[in-house]
């Protein structure tokens, strides 16, 4: 039942008499597979088909679970207690999960190469849609580097006495091939790096409960001793500082939750793009929940947030996973849960070079920027756009300087998590318009292949807690003798960037608002062919246990 709604797996050709449709489909989508995907007039050329839900759905994971969980939630810990550290995640999560929400039911309309930068504009103004689109592709680049700089400083637990440069380097060349490689073999590589990832979170859930419970080798049942100051106070005291703890593990956690749309950025080069790119959106949640929460939980319950190691100088010795099972003096262990650490830390670089190529492509594709951007190699791969995103990554090499790793980092996490925040106070602004322009044509969400709920409240109360994020993040700066000119720019530039470029673009391009009346909706006939070719096709067996799985997996 699941799959015959969806449409996953089905193959058209079962019906004689759609011969003839889809021929003509895929000969329109320039691909002989086998699918349920009516295109429209926003087809990419050059870039081919090439990932599938699988692929999809691993990218969504392992470009999203990377060194804000393993290694940026240690300040986090550290500021605000085991259980000020779950509220802010948990609340930043929500936010994360409803800018998936939305970002499935807008590309499931649509679903083009760049994703929500391509819809941006058609919702709203070209220079908003450009604005968005050069923010982002600034985020992706330099989380790159972010990801580069945590990998090299980690190597650092087996050889503290070779220079960072080297190993930078080293994973610099690694992933500038993997992107130069066809597209298909860069979904498998996420997908062994996604699961290798899955393997290692659920593997510390299962240890932290078993460690917490008297399973480690001191025979020590921790229990809940280190819930004893479930949120700590900062900067102040009593409940104000209590709040302050909790708020200032917002940051940590939007830069750890911070990609959860960039799913969507590829859909150019998914099969079924109507179908897989949303479902592996909508699934987003459980990532969120199961990854973070359970991970931190367990973290929390084993691991003192007083512990002194968890605000040191050493990127290594700042991850809360390392220093938990290292406390307990479980041989080996810490340095699988660092082996693993720093793959997901490459995984998720080489996942940001490919995105932020295909934000170049989209807007290549628009108009917006060098046609040249278009050019693809043998393998369909964008080779120029992957080499014009990848010089902001080098200030990875700031990690070689005077200052050390979690400083340097630290910065990355302001710059990457301000920006993203800002990104997603567009992302809810843009599905607001696109709510209200379907109502304005009389076009119903329910003719949409994803719908999402509680909307448009829960995408305007989305964008407005993501502004007040943005707003107050470098509150602490601002108290008597705290305030560096470091601290101020990592947390604020993108509140002087955003406006000042959006600006210039609006003078130099002239571009006019959308109103509700010229928006484009004609991607709704090939929506409409695509269901009716579906609803064409016998009913395909599912078991009660698959489709109750499909059921709470994608609802």
């Amino acid at each position: 039942m699941a799959d015959k709604e969806r449409g996953e797996g089905l193959d058209i050709r079962s019906d004689p008499a759609a011969d003839a449709d889809v021929a003509s489909l895929e000969a329109k989508a320039g691909t002989t597979e086998r699918v349920t995907y009516v295109p429209g007039n926003h087809e990419t050329t050059g870039l081919r088909r090439s990932l599938n839900g699988r692929h999809t759905y691993m990218i969504s994971l392992a470009s999203g679970v990377g060194t804000g969980l393993f290694i940026g939630s240690g300040s986090a810990l550290y500021a605000a207690g085991p259980l000020g550290v779950l509220l802010g995640y948990t609340f930043c999560g929500l936010l994360a999960a409803e800018v998936s929400f939305i970002s499935a039911e807008t590309i499931g309309f649509l679903p083009v190469s760049g994703g929500f930068i391509r819809i941006v504009p058609r919702f709203s103004d070209r220079a908003l849609g450009t604005t968005v689109a050069l923010v982002f592709w600034y985020l992706l680049s330099i989380t790159l580097g972010a990801e580069i700089v945590a990998a090299s400083s980690l190597i650092a637990f087996w050889r503290p006495d070779l220079n960072p440069a080297i190993f930078i380097t080293v994973f610099f060349i690694i992933v500038l091939a993997f992107n130069f490689m066809p597209v298909r073999f860069y979904g498998e590589s996420e997908f062994f790096f996604g699961l290798l990832k899955t393997l290692l979170v659920v593997g510390m859930i299962m240890a932290g409960f078993l460690v917490d419970w008297g399973a480690n080798p001191l025979g020590d049942y921790v229990g809940g001793r280190n819930w004893s100051t479930p949120i700590k106070e900062y900067l102040v005291s009593g409940s104000t500082g209590r709040f302050l703890a909790i708020w200032s593990t917002l940051i940590n956690a939007a830069f750890a939750l911070g990609n959860i749309q960039i799913t969507t950025i590829g859909a150019g080069e998914v099969e079924n793009p109507r179908i897989n790119v949303p479902k592996a959106m909508r699934r987003i949640f459980w990532r969120i929940f199961l990854f973070y929460i359970l991970s931190l939980l367990a973290v929390g319950l084993i691991l003192p947030s007083s512990e002194p190691a968890l605000a040191s100088s050493s990127g290594t010795a700042s991850s809360p996973f390392v220093l938990a099972f290292n406390k307990f003096g479980i041989a080996g262990v810490p340095s699988i849960i660092n082996a693993v650490v720093i793959t997901s830390a490459f995984s998720s670089g080489n996942g940001m070079l490919f995105l932020a190529s295909r934000v170049l492509v989209g807007l290549a594709q628009d108009g917006q920027a060098p046609k040249v951007f278009l050019k693809t190699n043998a393998f369909g791969v964008p080779w120029v756009a992957v080499l014009a995103s990848f010089p902001l990554a080098l200030l990875a090499y700031l990690n070689c300087g005077g200052d050390t790793p979690s400083t340097v980092f630290g910065w990355f996490i302001n710059l990457i998590a301000t920006a993203g925040l800002v990104i997603w106070v567009i992302i809810c602004f843009t599905y607001v318009r696109f709510y209200y322009g379907l109502k304005h044509h009389g076009i119903s969400r329910d003719e949409l292949p994803y719908k999402s709920w509680g909307q448009p409240y829960a995408a305007i109360a989305a964008g407005v807690f993501c502004f007040l994020i943005v707003f107050f993040s470098g509150f602490s700066i601002f108290f008597p003798g705290n305030f560096t000119a470091s601290g101020f720019l990592s947390n604020y530039i993108a509140c002087f960037i955003v406006p000042a470029l959006y600006i210039i673009l609006k003078i130099t391009t002239k571009s006019p608002w959308i109103k509700y009346e010229d928006m484009d909706f004609s991607e709704m006939e090939a929506i409409r062919t695509e269901r009716a070719i579906r609803e064409a096709l016998p009913a395909k067996k599912v078991s009660i246990l698959g489709w109750l799985k499909d059921k709470v997996a994608d609802e």
